[in-house]
């Protein structure tokens, strides 16, 4: 009987406790690889068993205001573009700090004369100065630089939350793909470029969950 009371409560604590939570900076290893997460929702990073970086990914949500087929594409569009600026950020940030101070001084001198009929003329005289000061501190970072290789990973929509996000990656492979790619097209012919096109427009319907994944594991 006290076997099974001590064993029902082990359940409920682990219930109450429930799955580990990933953290920033948590690491993975395997036989094959270590990886790292930089970030809560960011830059995940894997390195090879040789100690070289093997490839790097991250992942970005946006909410999704109509949960239609255009709007779920709009917002994963956006998605991808803030997770390879996550990627940026990772690699060179700059952060800079200002500190204005402003100081204003105003002077006035106002003299006001007054006559009644038969009184003596009375004489006024009034100064003023104002002082105001400010202080303004802006903190700006700035991000810049160049991707190469870049993939799409993963894509998906959530019904439940109603956010769509995007998972794009670069690794050893892609960057050798897209440095292979970029000598082969400077000999290629205008019409051989075919620029990416919108889905067609359709009409607002909601759309369910869904999730995309690339189909080659080793990317």
């Amino acid at each position: 009987m006290r076997k099974i009371v001590v064993g029902a409560l082990s359940i409920a604590i682990g219930l109450l406790i429930g799955p580990p939570v990933a953290r920033a900076g948590d690491l993975q290893t395997t036989d094959a690889s270590t990886t790292w997460q930089a970030g809560v929702d960011g830059v995940e990073i894997e390195w090879s068993p040789t100690g070289s970086v093997k490839r790097i990914s991250s992942k970005f949500s946006v909410p999704v205001e109509f949960n239609d087929r255009r709007g779920i594409y709009k917002a994963q569009v956006i998605a991808e573009e803030k997770a390879k600026a996550a990627i940026v950020r990772f690699l060179d940030q700059s952060v800079s700090s200002t500190r204005i101070v402003a100081e204003v001084q105003s002077d006035l001198n106002k003299a006001t004369q007054s006559r009644q009929t038969g009184a003596a003329a009375s004489l006024h005289k009034v100064d003023e100065r104002t002082l105001v000061e400010t202080l303004t501190e802006v903190t700006t970072s700035f991000a810049h630089g160049s991707l190469g290789g870049v993939i799409v990973l993963e894509k998906g929509y959530d019904e439940k939350s109603e956010e769509a996000w995007v998972v794009v990656g670069i690794s050893d492979k892609t960057i050798a793909a897209a440095v292979g790619v970029g000598a082969m097209i400077k000999h290629a012919s205008p019409d051989q470029v075919r620029p990416e096109q919108a889905p067609p427009d359709t009409d607002l319907q909601k759309q369910p969950s869904e999730v995309k994944r690339i189909k080659q594991s080793d990317w």
